[in-house]
């Protein structure tokens, strides 16, 4: 039952960042909807700051909480990183 759960959230959170990446870089796709791609990866990203916050919070481990904020720094500038350069390349 937990591997079928599993799935179903990967499933579901992959199909969701992969959408709204596609979505955030296609130039078919109107302003608005881009910046509600943005805002939706933006608000997904947090959610996993959350649970990591959560997470080194619970464990009393100093190395787990240095790791964790190590990864949440990654992915929170590779998606800045990635916004900033779709929206700049729409402006020239």
């Amino acid at each position: 039952m937990e591997f079928l759960i599993e799935f179903i959230i990967e499933f579901i959170f992959e199909g969701l960042a992969e959408g709204a990446m596609e979505g955030l870089e296609s130039k078919k796709v109107p302003m608005p909807l881009r910046i509600l791609c943005a805002a939706v990866l933006f608000a997904v990203l947090i959610g996993i700051g959350v649970l990591f916050v959560l997470i080194g919070l619970s464990d009393d481990s100093v190395a787990v909480r240095i790791i964790l904020g190590v990864i949440f720094l990654g992915l929170f500038g590779g998606l800045t990183w990635k916004v900033c350069k779709v929206f700049k390349k729409r402006r020239q």
